[in-house]
């Protein structure tokens, strides 16, 4: 094993030492009334696990949760870290990313509103980081309760299994994206597909909201932060985007955008898992 894997697998022991206290306080205040929501009125309904199931279904759902709040740059889990809870984001934006061989590490990925967090796999040991960006709320349950709740339903079973392989496909595009595009088109491809993403039907198509900073969407993409911010200024002066803030654009010239990003049709909304 080399010195900066060793490096980084003991800081990742380190840090979770140092959590087992905070995750216990996380855990106490799951089921107060200043966090709990019911899934009538929670903004991931209609986005979510929950959209794809029978009222019976969604009820068992609604009595397993067990709803957390997440202050920003707090770690849900850690890397090879043993994961006993799946989450269903309901607010808030995560960041996922893996340690490597060279002692930094690779953004593989980012979850909002309606998607997943954790999953059923033959190792309980995390695959990635998950670390949250903004404040985010959750709908947590337990790994073994929730196991069974798939063998009881077998169509929440079969969506799950639908979304995962949506999740395989966009991460083989994902590869493309990184191995074979240029600068320009990984960006381009990136807001389009976040211009898709954690929308409600009210809100405006053309916005794209960036909550992670721009050194979160270089690594994602496999740049440097610098060569980021030249694109992002190179589209605002060639009028594809407006940049009102640090944490949004505005799409300007859809067509133009589609064209350099090499999209027949933009990406559907879809709800991804961070395993």
């Amino acid at each position: 094993m080399s010195e900066p894997h060793e490096a980084n697998a003991h800081a990742r022991s380190l840090r979770r030492s140092e959590r087992r206290h905070g995750d216990a306080v996380n855990l106490s205040i799951c089921p107060t009334a200043s966090v709990r929501t019911t899934c009538a009125h929670c903004v991931a309904r209609h986005t979510s696990l929950c959209a794809r199931v029978d009222d019976e279904c969604l009820s068992r759902l609604q009595a397993l949760a067990r709803h957390a709040r997440f202050a920003p740059g707090t770690t849900v889990f850690e890397q090879d870290e043993e994961a006993y809870r799946i989450y269903i984001i309901t607010r808030g934006v995560v960041r996922l990313y893996r340690d490597v061989e060279s002692g930094k590490r690779q953004i593989t990925g980012f979850l909002g509103p309606g998607d997943l967090l954790g999953g059923i796999r033959r190792r309980t040991a995390a695959h990635c980081t998950a670390e949250t960006i903004t404040e985010v709320e959750v709908c947590g349950f337990e790994r073994a309760a929730f196991a069974a709740l798939l063998q009881a339903y077998p169509d929440l079973c079969f969506t799950l299994l639908v979304t995962a392989m949506d999740e395989i496909e966009a991460q083989f595009d994902h590869l493309v994206l990184i191995g074979r595009k240029q600068v320009p088109e990984r960006l381009a491809a990136f807001l389009l597909m976040l211009s898709r993403r954690w929308k409600f039907a009210s809100e405006d198509p053309n916005l794209v909201l960036l909550p992670m900073p721009r050194s979160d969407i270089a690594d994602h993409l496999g740049v440097t932060s610098e060569t980021i911010s030249r694109i992002f200024t190179r589209f605002k002066n060639e009028g594809l985007i407006e940049v009102p803030t640090m944490k949004s654009v505005i799409i300007k010239n859809l067509p133009r955008l589609q064209a350099l990003a090499g999209f027949e049709e933009i990406p559907n909304q879809r709800m991804a898992i961070g395993l």
